[in-house]
């Protein structure tokens, strides 16, 4: 098997195992929408009793974490892709990513309408809805597409292991905080990140073509420097 076909494969798994995951829990959530069953019970306990104090160290830790999936950090990592890609398109498809990530969560949480855990419980602030989590949507197409396109630079090895390391932690890191905090489910979460791996999937089929078809592979800024040059 060729390594290209071994990327294919992986990639269509992906899809396929992340979409079984998210159809299962939307059924399930739909039906279960005014009570949270026995799964995120269990894990909403076991955080309580975890967690401690607020404003302890758990809760900094948190709170520090969930950034990485909120609307701040993403701005700034896609003005540094920007700058970094000069606008070609990886670029776009990182934005195009964002974008849908969040089209698609906005929608299902009006579809579903569902409570978050207790508010006395809460050690942040949310005034939307529960079903599935904006932060991990975001966090689970950001981080798994940032490790497909650091996979295809000519970074050394090394670099590109820290990379994945640190984008495999902050995926999981984003997740556990919004049950930490208290503002999420475990089913939540884990919908929300196969959300955001199913969008990077269709993301990275994009990125084949357009390597493919030469589609914007140098970077609009680019094209302005060699301009200016002649």
């Amino acid at each position: 098997m060729s390594h290209n076909n071994l990327i294919r494969i992986i990639k269509l798994s992906g899809f396929i195992a992340c979409s079984i995951i998210f159809i299962f829990l939307a059924i399930l959530i739909y039906f279960n929408r005014v009570e949270p069953i026995t799964i995120d019970v269990v894990i909403r306990d076991f955080a309580y009793k975890i967690r401690g104090e607020k404003y302890g160290f758990v809760y900094w830790l948190a709170r520090i974490v969930t950034e990485f999936g909120y609307f701040v950090i993403i701005v700034l990592f896609l003005l540094f892709a920007a700058f970094y890609t000069k606008l070609d398109f990886q670029f776009f498809l990182l934005l195009f990513g964002v974008m849908l990530s969040l089209i698609l969560n906005v929608g299902m949480k009006d579809m579903y309408s569902r409570e978050r855990p207790y508010a006395e419980m809460r050690w942040m602030a949310e005034d939307t809805t529960s079903f599935p989590s904006g932060h991990s949507t975001v966090a689970g197409f950001l981080y798994s597409f940032l490790i497909y396109l650091t996979y295809h630079t000519n970074f050394k090895k090394w670099l590109k292991s820290v990379i994945y390391v640190v984008c495999l932690l902050l995926m999981f890191l984003v997740m556990a905080s919004r049950i930490i905090l208290g503002v999420h489910y475990f089913t939540d979460v884990i919908a929300g990140c196969a959300t955001g791996v199913m969008v990077s999937c269709l993301c990275m089929l994009l990125y084949r073509y357009c390597a493919n078809n030469n589609i914007l592979t140098t970077g609009i800024l680019n094209r302005k420097d060699k301009n200016e040059k002649n």
